[in-house]
């Protein structure tokens, strides 16, 4: 039994491929001259760059700074990481305030569904 891939347009890929020569945060590479290259708006190369970072399929991890674009080197990658968890449970934790609060203070209570409701009780106080 095979495992399906995905067909993304050959936009994608030839994005990817010169993501690839871009590693490290010094090496970025501007989202106008990357659009420019391939004749796309900056929009639709930020739809492009989601569909990499999110397909499994493309094995390099793609992070954005202010000089455009790269690939990180793994000092790079870890903190990312890092920050990208900090970001979640930050959220998470103010999800979990906002339910909290808005069952208890006349607001009115905030519907869930089933996995979500399990999810934020179990992330507790």
């Amino acid at each position: 039994m095979s495992i399906e891939t995905k067909q993304h347009e050959s936009t994608t890929y030839r994005i990817y491929d010169e993501l690839k020569k871009h590693v490290g945060k010094q090496s970025a590479i501007s989202a106008s001259e990357l659009s420019g290259m391939f004749n796309i708006s900056e929009r639709q190369l930020r739809d492009y760059i989601h569909e990499i970072r999110e397909d499994m399929q493309f094995d390099k991890v793609i992070l954005a700074c202010n000089q455009g674009y790269y690939i990180p080197t793994e000092e790079e990658g870890t903190a990312d990481v890092k920050r990208l968890f900090n970001h979640a449970f930050s959220t998470l934790r103010i999800a979990r305030a906002t339910v909290t609060k808005g069952s208890r203070n006349g607001q009115g209570k905030i519907k869930l569904g089933k996995y979500y409701k399990e999810f934020v009780e179990s992330f507790g106080e």
